[in-house]
């Protein structure tokens, strides 16, 4: 568990209960927790208590968390967001994705939770940034658990904060998909595949960067694939097999 000792958190939501559990949970763990209960009042403190990190419901009544989180990082661009949310019985739980994506959060997390999960999850965002600030976040979508670990051990020596998902059906109903940078995936996989994603992405998170890997299959050659991953919306592919250097020179020729 990360060592949060020191870091002042900005709680947001309208419940007494949840803001008492959060405020109590955080202190224990170390951190010096700022209690808010409208997003009105955690604008107007953001600037003077300059928390590190903002854990914000998003469902309230006035200013809610979808329309306050890019109004705080407006203040406080450096700021890292975990937004929470029980749900809405009028709003579908990937609909709350894209649009905390949207807004610019780093994590979302689902209600209830423990808070250990809670630091846990604040622990992978704070990891997500250097001295030199926010590293990229990147995501590898592949359903071999080898590629996987290869692809993100070598994108982290590099410098990138690397997370993974073995199909796009996980990474869609996982919150990683929010925060990201780029996506890098496999075409041919169960479930939805590749190309079925990456069509996804482009509708619901446009700025995300795409690079499409594939080894081809015994019905498609990896050129096809990788010609119909460009033509709807690939930065950039790469047949398999290539190395990490390869890779990590298409990153930062697809991030710059």
């Amino acid at each position: 568990m990360m060592e949060l000792s020191g870091k002042k958190v900005l709680v947001v939501d309208d419940s007494a209960t949840v803001c008492k559990f959060l405020g109590s949970g955080l202190r224990q763990n170390g951190c010096q927790p700022i209690i808010a209960r409208r997003m009105e009042d955690a604008l107007e403190a953001i600037e003077s208590m300059r928390p590190d990190m903002v854990v914000t419901d998003i469902f309230m009544p006035g200013v809610d968390g979808i329309t306050g989180i890019p109004m705080l990082r407006k203040k406080l661009p450096e700021v890292s967001v975990i937004a929470i949310s029980a749900g809405n019985a009028a709003v579908e739980s990937d609909d709350i994705l894209v649009a905390a994506r949207r807004a610019g959060a780093d994590m979302v997390m689902k209600k209830p939770f423990t808070i250990d999960e809670l630091v846990d999850c604040m622990g992978k965002v704070f990891s997500g940034y250097s001295e030199a600030g926010r590293k990229p976040r990147l995501l590898v979508v592949d359903d071999s658990r080898t590629v996987r670990k290869l692809l993100t051990d070598g994108l982290a020596q590099c410098g990138y904060n690397c997370v993974s998902a073995e199909s796009m059906e996980e990474a869609f109903s996982s919150s990683v998909i929010v925060g990201l940078d780029l996506v890098i995936t496999d075409i041919f996989m169960p479930g939805e595949g590749g190309i079925a994603g990456i069509q996804r992405i482009r509708k619901d998170w446009p700025e995300v960067k795409i690079i499409a890997i594939s080894g081809g299959t015994d019905g498609m050659e990896g050129e096809t694939a990788l010609e119909a991953a460009s033509r709807i919306g690939a930065n950039a592919v790469l047949k398999k097999p290539f190395g990490i250097a390869e890779l990590a020179a298409t990153v930062e020729r697809v991030m710059s």
